[in-house]
């Protein structure tokens, strides 16, 4: 299946790259399960946001690359969840949000007043 339209986020390498990325810009996390109903419905919301803007969405399959899921929930402070959307500025989660909760309305929302400040 093509990740498009998310950047996959399966290695360190890309871990840094959106991290780095959110120095100029916001980037959005989405950590996805491929086993969970409630995921599948997050994932088709990530895509209807994906759509809607031109955020880059890093998604990262908990499956696939579970050792960075727990990386990226260390270095950023923030307890695992899937499914689970952060939103970085400046390498830093300024928002987190999970299950439920993982909605194009919710992510908009904490976009609109997510700004770099470096």
């Amino acid at each position: 299946m093509s990740e498009a339209p998310f950047h996959p986020l399966d290695a360190s390498s890309a871990w840094a790259d959106a991290r780095t990325r959110s120095m100029s810009e916001p980037v959005l996390i989405f950590k996805h399960s491929s086993a969970c109903s409630v995921s599948a419905s997050a994932e088709d919301e990530m895509h209807r946001l994906a759509a809607k803007t031109d955020v880059p969405v890093y998604k990262l399959v908990v499956q696939r690359s579970r050792a960075l899921s727990d990386e990226i929930a260390e270095s950023l402070g923030v307890r695992h969840e899937t499914p689970q959307a952060l939103v970085l500025v400046d390498g830093e989660a300024v928002f987190d949000t999970s299950h439920f909760d993982v909605t194009v309305e919710t992510l908009q929302d904490a976009l609109r007043t997510a700004r770099p400040v470096g």
